[in-house]
């Protein structure tokens, strides 16, 4: 009986410490960095032509042309932060959460003195281009990401 208890109790401890594993959240994304500037002729960079719509409306309408200062593929995985390396300063991204549809993230840029410009916690849609900017002077410094 004593040893029957014995076993009982452990079977239901052992039980209760199996941990499911989540599966992994990540998500493969695209960032572009881009500066702003004011210019006689409206000019956006080709590559940017994904972003002519968003880049066409305020705050960004306040400057008319648009040039690609890098970009490329990030993947992000769960609460893990990834930094940026950008031409004009830096930039961490964290993958809060996701669904099908939405992605939770949190972004900050840093300038290129390394000043704090941006702290920011958004959730944007699958597939679609999210966009921050800060003032430099009378120039803009643009962050777009698209992941899915």
């Amino acid at each position: 009986m004593r040893f029957a208890s014995i076993a009982i109790i452990f079977a239901i401890t052992a039980a209760s410490s199996i941990v499911r594993a989540e599966p992994d959240v990540k998500a493969d994304c695209e960032y572009l960095e881009i500066s702003a500037t004011t210019g006689k002729a409206p000019v956006v960079d080709p590559e940017l032509k994904a972003l002519d719509k968003k880049l066409k409306k305020p705050p960004f309408s306040s400057w008319n042309t648009f040039h690609k200062l890098s970009g490329g593929p990030i993947s992000l995985a769960k609460q893990k932060p990834n930094a940026l390396k950008l031409a004009q300063g830096g930039a961490s991204l964290l993958l809060r959460d996701r669904t099908d549809k939405k992605l939770e993230l949190s972004v900050t840029i840093d300038g290129a003195d390394g000043k704090r410009v941006l702290d920011n916690k958004q959730a944007l849609a699958v597939g679609d281009w999210s966009v921050w900017g800060h003032s430099v002077k009378d120039d803009g410094h643009i962050l777009a990401l698209q992941c899915k």
